[in-house]
């Protein structure tokens, strides 16, 4: 296990269990498997649990993290064949949670009482050497979860125009998203925009004097290019949509974001359901982060988490 990066701390940590009333036998999916925070949380409560996660590193952080009383089924679903065990304790599943509702077909899971997606990537994945999320690091811009994926970041940055980079910088809530356009056209028809270093310098020197905090002025521009390159809100209408069948009744879909994007993308589709009472909203506002959690760590302050039951 590739421990020199230190575990990630899960958004709203230790309180699913209060939200989704956790139980022996409960039939809990962690969408976002990552460090494994959300689903030790979930097996310690003694729920059954499936964990999806397409990063093979992670996966084997999460199982080093988690109590050596839990020793998963890991799953891949291009090989596996026949059903899961009835019986099982916890599954790791490798793949993306869009395939969700086949997976379940394919692998005869049972109904689910209660899931997670934590759309935030982990602390290792964005600090992790080669994969060209983080602005701390020289290298180059990629920023692909999966390497399958055809388009870095480096190439969108390429190739759209003024007006187009300009529309996805403003997906992260990007408030220079113009000007930082601007001068990513300018720059590039001086040399290519190839590594973090590069983007970062150039969005410092353009944004450094209105943002002097703690946030770092690239924070936002480096979210945009990952949430593009990865088809992340592609990604997340897809999920949404095949959830309410695969809910138990009374089952709860919880998903935390990260911007308002995102929010809105889950806000907008759980009213959707109500209007066709399938689900009803647990909570009219996102709960956000509570002071206790924020003092621990600052990475989850802007994390949102709504909650939506099945009607039955």
């Amino acid at each position: 296990m590739n421990s020199s990066i230190a575990r990630h701390f899960s958004a709203f940590k230790n309180e699913l269990s209060g939200h989704y009333g956790f139980k022996p036998s409960f039939v809990f999916f962690d969408l976002t498997l990552g460090d494994g925070g959300h689903t030790e949380e979930a097996l310690l409560a003694g729920c059954r649990v499936v964990s999806l996660e397409i990063d093979p590193e992670a996966i084997e952080r999460a199982i080093g993290f988690i109590s050596p009383q839990f020793t998963p089924l890991v799953i891949d679903p291009e090989t596996f064949i026949g059903s899961v065990p009835q019986d099982f304790s916890w599954i790791i599943i490798r793949s993306n949670f869009i395939h969700l509702s086949s997976l379940v077909q394919k692998l005869s899971l049972p109904q689910i009482d209660g899931l997670i997606a934590d759309l935030g990537p982990s602390q290792f994945q964005v600090l992790s050497p080669g994969r060209g999320f983080s602005f701390l690091l020289d290298e180059p811009l990629d920023m692909r979860l999966d390497k399958n994926l055809g388009v870095t970041a480096a190439d969108l940055l390429a190739v759209l125009n003024e007006g187009e980079l300009a529309d996805l910088l403003a997906l992260a809530d990007e408030p220079f998203a113009k000007p930082l356009a601007r001068v990513i056209v300018k720059q590039r028809q001086l040399s290519p925009i190839t590594t973090t270093q590069q983007l970062s310098a150039l969005v410092s020197r353009v944004k450094k004097a209105r943002f002097p905090g703690r946030i770092h002025p690239a924070t936002q521009v480096f979210m945009a290019l990952r949430m593009v390159v990865n088809l992340e809100r592609e990604n997340i209408r897809l999920l949404l949509s095949q959830i309410p069948p695969l809910l138990s009744p009374n089952g709860l879909l919880g998903v935390i974001s990260f911007h308002s994007g995102e929010d809105k993308l889950v806000k907008d589709f759980i009213t959707e359901m109500e209007a066709k009472k399938i689900l009803y909203a647990i909570n009219k506002k996102p709960i956000e982060p509570s002071t206790k959690e924020l003092s621990i760590s600052q990475r989850t302050r802007s994390a949102k988490l709504r909650l939506a039951k099945k009607i039955t």
